[in-house]
């Protein structure tokens, strides 16, 4: 690499520290790099901007991979999929990926707590980059939450017959398998759902902005993400119109 006001060659080695250990010199630099992530506890939006800075000061250019159209299953294919579920809670499990557009992540980490029935709002606590959001869920999949809760007494909103919440390996686990049960050739993913989430309240009618909020996708400082929980309610009936017109049709 060659640096921009100077004519000769930089080395990876000139940046780490030599160790016998190491099979490469990249090897050593991601070694530093993990190191000091973990020294200054970096978050990972501050790692992106490092990144980034680095990029820029290198005259880097990011891999441009292009942008691939996300083929979404049909609904033959996903009345396939909840057909094959005999298990309730599993069934429950995507549906509320389905209803929600949580990450599979923070529906593992989704604390009952965190549920307003009386609001139809869901409350992600540290989603991803440890940012707060809400987001709204219909009436007709609160109402399957609250027959499945009676008689629980659940910290997390899904647990095992351990009363260990689900990870996400095992809710993969899931719906890979029943995905095959199925015999679905098109590739089905915890993910998946949250595209059709998103997908279902685009044909509705919700603005871009509006998805980007319910989804945690917008990007603002402390006092705008304020505004933006306040702004949830203001789309609320518009969601929970659309979730429901929905699940009434696919169930």
């Amino acid at each position: 690499m060659r640096t921009k006001d100077q004519n000769k060659v930089v080395n990876i080695e000139n940046f780490v520290a030599k160790s016998g250990k190491a099979k490469s010199p990249i090897q050593l630099l991601i070694k530093a790099i993990a190191r000091s992530v973990n020294q200054h506890k970096i978050q990972y939006d501050q790692l992106r901007y490092v990144f980034k800075a680095v990029r820029q000061q290198c005259e880097l250019e990011a891999p441009n991979r292009g942008q691939k159209l996300y083929e979404l299953p049909t609904e033959d294919e996903m009345s396939r999929f909840f057909g094959v579920i005999e298990n309730p809670v599993h069934r429950l499990i995507f549906e509320f990926l389905d209803g929600s557009g949580l990450r599979v992540a923070e529906l593992c980490n989704l604390e009952v707590s965190r549920i307003d029935f009386k609001n139809n709002t869901v409350f992600v606590k540290e989603g991803k980059g440890r940012k707060d959001r809400m987001t709204i869920v219909g009436n007709r999949l609160l109402e399957k939450i609250r027959l499945y809760l009676d008689g629980r007494k659940n910290r997390y909103l899904f647990e095992s017959n351990r009363h260990t919440r689900f990870t996400t390996r095992r809710i993969e686990q899931l719906c890979k398998r029943y995905k095959d049960l199925a015999g679905i050739e098109r590739d089905i993913t915890p993910h998946t759902f949250r595209h059709r989430w998103n997908t279902r309240l685009a044909e509705g009618g919700v603005s871009r902005e509006g998805r980007e909020i319910l989804a945690g996708h917008s990007k603002g400082s402390a006092t705008q993400d304020i505004y933006t929980h306040m702004g949830v309610g203001g789309m609320k009936d518009e969601v929970i119109a659309i979730l429901d017109k929905k699940d009434q049709v696919s169930r």
